[in-house]
């Protein structure tokens, strides 16, 4: 079976997306994924030299194998890691990375919280993205740092399936309880009804809970089957309303291959098509036109130099 879109479906892609477009515009996007590989080459040789795997996750392992570059209306990069292989990385990245970039794990924000997930940024970059909260200057964690180009990495944590509904559960009440310390609270428009019940409820109570506290809690819950046991792989940092799909099963990642990204190439699972029907279903369809735009930054209000 044919998995991959052919050079004139992708165009055609392409086209839909860009009809809407200024020139400048599509050169912004372009520019933006092209300094998200350069993240990329950066974190990969990192991961060579200490020989960790990683691999392409969500929206980017689609793009690769479907597109074999970025969804052409793409503007990030996710990463998966096994948690022996993401604790190492995140001890090295610090003396590692180039002046370039710079790594802040999610706990780098002082008083303020923008959820668990570690990310490394483009420091020659200035943007207005998802985070934002007027437009550019503050976000979420009320600091500068984040307004910028990143990639996000993500663990996958040992679970099993005797444990894993009720690790699911804590985790979803331990991020309620972290938003109370949001610099301006998230727009939850996405949220289900019983979602933004929970989410106000643990909120108001979080605040009288220290943030500090609150990241051991999590710490706590997620690493709570030991390395190397149970039969599932759960990735407890991805966004509550999709969090109870990101479950696998171990052997999605028990090898590693390499797929094309543009004019590079990437770790991804060898088992690619059974992690994107797990997460997307028919992932090979393409989304309805007004969800085709990108979701992290505002294209015009990003920076690179």
């Amino acid at each position: 079976m044919n998995h991959e879109l052919k050079k004139d479906d992708f165009m055609e892609i392409a086209q839909q997306l860009y009809k809407d477009f200024t020139e400048e515009q599509k050169e912004k996007l372009h520019r933006i994924q092209d300094i998200e590989l350069k993240l990329l080459r950066e974190l990969d040789r990192i991961c060579d030299k200490y020989n960790l795997h990683y691999s392409l996750a969500g929206g980017t392992l689609l793009g690769a194998i479907r597109h074999k570059d970025f969804i052409p209306w793409d503007d990030d990069i996710d990463i998966d890691l096994k948690r022996d292989d993401f604790n190492k990385l995140i001890k090295v990245l610090p003396f590692e990375l180039g002046d370039e970039f710079e790594f802040l794990n999610y706990d780098s924000y002082g008083d303020y919280f923008c959820d668990f997930i570690p990310r490394i940024f483009y420091k020659n970059s200035k943007a207005v993205n998802s985070f934002s909260t007027d437009g550019g200057k503050n976000n979420f964690a009320n600091d500068e740092r984040m307004n910028r180009i990143f990639i996000e990495l993500y663990c996958l944590h040992d679970t099993d399936s005797k444990v894993i509904k009720k690790q699911l559960f804590k985790v979803k009440a331990i991020y309620g309880l972290a938003m109370a310390h949001r610099f301006i609270p998230t727009d939850n428009s996405k949220y289900s009804l019983f979602q933004k019940f929970q989410v106000g409820v643990l909120s108001a109570a979080g605040k009288h809970i220290p943030l500090k506290k609150i990241y051991e809690m999590y710490e706590k819950c997620v690493n709570e089957v030991p390395t190397g046991t149970g039969d599932k792989y759960f990735k407890p940092s991805a966004p509550l309303p999709v969090i109870s799909r990101n479950v696998f099963p171990k052997y999605f990642f028990d090898k590693y291959t390499k797929a094309p990204l543009r004019n590079d190439e990437a770790q991804i699972p060898s088992e690619y098509i059974k992690v994107l029907e797990y997460l997307y279903g028919n992932w090979q369809d393409l989304p309805k036109d007004s969800d085709r735009h990108p979701g992290h930054f505002e294209l015009l209000k990003t920076e690179i130099w």
